[in-house]
């Protein structure tokens, strides 16, 4: 997520609203969407299926079956990350060496 703030922009995750600044790494999706280490480890952990169907910031498909697994964060409920964007992101922190953690599958 993208805002303007102080005539800068200032990028925060989607999914936890902590600003680039505050926690690093992040991993962007489609159309300037972000997600947080901490959040896709939050996901790994948290993915379940149910409730209504679904968009994805990250991946922008839409109308997503609520049988898909998927990740909201209870602070922003409306915004939920696909389990293939999780996993993409997972993939992406763990094979960065400046990122000291790794996805065990």
């Amino acid at each position: 997520m993208q805002r303007n703030e102080d005539g800068g922009v200032v990028i925060s995750c989607d999914f936890c609203g902590t600003d680039l600044d505050e926690i690093l790494p992040m991993v962007e999706g489609h159309h300037g969407s972000v997600i947080c280490l901490e959040c896709v480890k939050l996901a790994l952990e948290g993915l379940q299926a149910g409730g209504e169907a679904f968009s994805c910031p990250l991946c922008l498909q839409t109308q997503l079956a609520p049988e898909t697994l998927h990740w909201s964060n209870p602070l922003r409920p409306k915004v939920t990350a696909c389990k293939p964007c999780v996993f993409q992101a997972a993939g992406a922190f763990s094979k960065d060496p400046d990122v000291d953690w790794k996805w065990k599958r």
